[in-house]
């Protein structure tokens, strides 16, 4: 995952402003460059940023052929030509690593925040209430990483002090949820050290538990939190020693609970089977999986881990995707139907995928328009997904004039902005 900007942060170019500007009033390149006195070619480099408007007189002429009351918003201030101050993933995470690298042991915070003694008292808000309403936050379509990076490390330092104070009175299972939500939203942000301690963190909680299904769902998530770093190898062996885990009696849940989290933990498997490549494993890890898939019926939640026939198909297109198989991803897709139950962050992931493999076939209408509906499913994911990024660049690299509108919208959702979209090309 790359460390982006946030893309709200700064207004578009001079140059966007033109050419949205003149798109917004159905005006051809020419018709304006001959309203202004220059050529068409000035006006392209204009619009992508590759000459500055220096000229007062022809500032004024743009204004007025384009209709913009305040010449002003023409000039190309110098400040807008700096790489914008604003917020990066580190910035975003820095609280969560602060919560996270703490213990009440140490207590360091209160060396950070000048604070001499933090409370033991436990939580004000019902942590289990707390705990629903981060977990639809995440799951849905509107700010989940923002909101999410702001309420998780005060909710994880208060239930980790009234954890080490009342010595786990109240049990492990909270924690554990809070901790696996804080590794989520780390892996996807790309702070996979992070990521991986709060798994370890979650893991170790649930070794104590007498339920197996517990401690699966923790292996899952130390398990994803190494193929999400590139430790593929590690989390192949690790999502495996898991599953085979819970083909003992005692899972200490029902037996759809235990095979919905033997068929996650072997789509796991099977997507770092693809890197080897190994397409025999994978064939064979992902019929297992999509075996109790159907067995199954819906979708099902199993202690944070999703599991059901979305994830089989969007298995399969990682799978084809980690091969560069572009073909296979557009063939898996293209049989795969996300449920009503399909989390916004899912649904993303499906569109870029499908975007990546339409920019390797060279379709670059069908990349844009993909990407455009992985911005609709979650506002926020094309800043963190490393494939996203890859995509728009290419896009941007290649310049397709009729895609330019779209291009723009999507460089800023991605936090790209006018500096970034004229180093891409």
């Amino acid at each position: 995952m790359s460390v982006v900007d946030d893309a709200g942060s700064s207004d578009p170019t001079v140059g966007e402003r033109i050419e949205l500007r003149r798109l917004e009033l159905r005006l051809s390149r020419r018709l304006v460059a001959n309203l202004v006195g220059r050529s068409e070619e000035w006006l392209r480099l204009v619009e992508t940023g590759r000459l500055r408007l220096d000229s007062v007189e022809v500032i004024m002429r743009l204004a007025r052929a384009l209709r913009i009351e305040d010449f002003r918003d023409l000039i190309d201030w110098p400040a807008r030509r700096e790489m914008p101050e604003c917020r990066t993933v580190t910035d975003l995470l820095r609280p969560m690593r602060s919560a996270i690298l703490d213990h009440p042991a140490i207590n360091a915070a209160a060396l950070w925040e000048g604070n001499s003694r933090r409370s033991q008292a436990a939580p004000a808000v019902d942590i289990s209430t707390a705990l629903d309403l981060y977990e639809s936050i995440w799951s849905g379509p509107r700010g989940r990483y923002s909101q999410l990076a702001q309420q998780l490390p005060i909710a994880l330092a208060q239930m980790r002090q009234h954890y080490w104070y009342s010595g786990g009175a109240d049990g492990p299972e909270h924690l554990i949820r809070l901790y696996h939500l804080c590794r989520e939203l780390c892996s996807r942000a790309g702070a996979h050290d992070l990521a991986l301690i709060a798994a370890d963190r979650g893991m170790l909680l649930a070794g104590s538990s007498t339920q197996r299904v517990v401690v699966a769902a923790s292996a899952w998530h130390v398990a994803d939190a190494l193929i999400q770093w590139g430790r593929t190898g590690d989390g192949h062996w690790y999502a495996l020693a898991a599953a085979a885990g819970l083909s003992s009696d005692a899972t200490g849940g029902t037996d759809d609970d235990a095979a919905a989290l033997r068929g996650a933990l072997q789509l796991l498997a099977a997507q770092t089977a693809a890197t080897v490549p190994d397409p025999a494993e994978t064939k064979r890890l992902l019929a297992a999986a999509e075996h109790t898939a159907v067995r199954l019926g819906e979708h099902r939640q199993v202690h944070g881990v999703g599991f059901g026939r979305d994830e089989v198909g969007l298995t399969r297109m990682e799978a084809a995707l980690a091969c560069s198989d572009f073909d296979g991803v557009i063939q898996a897709a293209s049989s795969t139907v996300l449920s009503e139950k399909c989390a916004a962050g899912r649904r993303a992931r499906f569109h870029i995928m499908t975007a990546r493999a339409f920019v390797g076939l060279h379709d670059e209408m069908g990349a844009a328009f993909e990407l455009t509906k992985a911005a609709d499913s979650s506002d926020e994911d094309l800043r963190y997904d490393t494939d996203a990024h890859r995509t728009l660049r290419s896009l941007l690299r290649r310049d397709n004039h009729l895609l330019r509108r779209d291009l723009v919208r999507l460089s800023h959702l991605a936090g790209f902005n006018g500096y970034a979209m004229s180093e891409a090309r």
